[in-house]
């Protein structure tokens, strides 16, 4: 099999396809799990998916809304290959035709032909899904634990007792989930899912791209300096229903804003200055600082937003953490839990806005206008492990 071929019917004009196999963002949301591209000819392309597998090459040929060339030379592959792809334009969208040449015949090409045919196949399928109705598969079949993850270094693991150095540790779990059905809690550290070692974000990205809702894992974890394995039911992932446009998405999310912003307004009338600015311990946050951090949790979001709608989104190889020099800038700006506060609604204001301004146009991108719908509905998780955070830290502050 030294030429693999595939055509495919997508309800999608040319244009909108050529992006998806020439804009960095665009070959994320549909085919890897990270790339960077510059498509001119000569111009590179590189792509890498959970795991260990990654490509790079060049881009050969290009032929705007009509053809794609580039090569492409895979991790432990004896030599580069070439992807051409067509477009024609038809009536009700487009007619991709891929071809995947030079592929070797010894026994080792014939596996990664097998490979690259299967994958190949799901790639496009996955390619006319975001294209037609926005939704990504790789989401809507990938099943859930119902976590919050949290860092995880030296320090916390002496901290919380736990006698390895690696591994994945929560921040929370989801009420009606896998992992709180199971037993699991906050700061319990997850170190074997089935097996496999799990050393922290990354190893726990490529265990669960293989498994489905409903799977049954094995998941061995410590609390403190207890071992423990239990039976784990893998959840499905819950999918709002997508809005038609950017206003109902901002009403659609206002609720869970708003309730929270009353649990917390509740929460700060009834604790006093000293309680919110107390640390339960010198390596936990205050009151203060967990509202920092939803301040700058929401700065992010607009500028992920921003990212999204311009179709340039920025990716980190890992989550940094929070900067103790931001949160302490922050708290020291604002200088009461009421200025906190009232900084907290105003940023939360400018999401809901920002939300009911997104451009009609926008909208024709449906993959991204689902993606931007999927991130939006997950804010009440985050805000759920943080509410729940405040009201132990001012319980801390008044035992003391």
């Amino acid at each position: 099999m030294s030429t693999i071929k595939h055509e495919k019917f997508i309800q999608a004009p040319p244009s909108e396809v050529f992006i998806y196999f020439t804009n960095s963002t665009a070959l994320r949301d549909w085919l890897c799990d990270v790339a960077t591209a510059d498509p001119r000819t000569g111009g590179r392309l590189y792509m890498w998916w959970n795991g260990d597998y990654y490509t790079s090459g060049e881009y050969l040929k290009l032929e705007e809304d009509v053809f794609v060339s580039f090569s492409w030379f895979g991790r432990g592959e004896p030599h580069a290959t070439q992807v051409d792809v067509r477009l024609k334009k038809r009536k009700a969208g487009t007619l991709l035709k891929l071809t995947h040449r030079k592929l070797g015949k010894n026994p080792k090409w014939i596996d990664i032909g097998n490979g690259y045919e299967k994958e190949w196949a799901n790639a496009l399928d996955n390619l006319t899904s975001v294209l037609e109705n926005g939704a990504d598969l790789r989401i809507t079949t990938r099943p859930m634990l119902g976590i919050n993850t949290d860092l995880f270094n030296p320090s916390i693991a002496e901290k919380l007792g736990v006698p390895i150095m690696q591994g994945l540790r929560l921040g929370g779990v989801v009420e009606g989930m896998g992992a709180q059905k199971a037993g699991l809690k906050a700061d319990d550290v997850i170190t074997m899912m089935d097996g496999h070692e799990i050393t922290g974000a990354a190893s726990f990205g490529t265990f669960i791209e293989n498994k489905k809702a409903g799977d049954i894992i094995k998941v061995t974890f410590y609390r403190c300096a207890e071992k423990v394995t239990t039976k784990m039911a893998l959840s499905g992932r819950p999918i709002p229903p997508i809005p038609l446009s950017g206003l109902e998405l901002s009403k659609q999310v206002e609720p869970v804003y708003k309730r929270y912003e009353t649990e917390i307004e509740a929460l700060l009338k009834d604790a006093s200055e000293v309680e919110c600015a107390k640390k339960p311990a010198p390596t936990e946050w205050s009151v203060n600082e967990v509202l920092a951090h939803l301040i700058h949790s929401e700065i992010g979001w607009h500028n992920g937003m921003t990212e999204i709608m311009g179709g340039h989104e920025s990716f980190s190889d890992d989550w940094g953490g929070n900067i103790q020099a931001h949160i302490d800038g922050t708290v020291t700006t604002f200088t009461t839990k009421d200025e906190l506060f009232k900084e907290l609604k105003n940023h939360d204001a400018e999401t809901l806005n920002m939300l009911a301004h997104i451009p009609a146009v926008f909208l024709v991108h449906k993959g991204k206008f689902w993606k931007l719908v999927i991130q939006a509905n997950q804010n009440s998780y985050h805000l759920q492990t943080h509410l729940e955070q405040m009201q132990a830290a001012i319980q801390s502050a008044r035992k003391i």
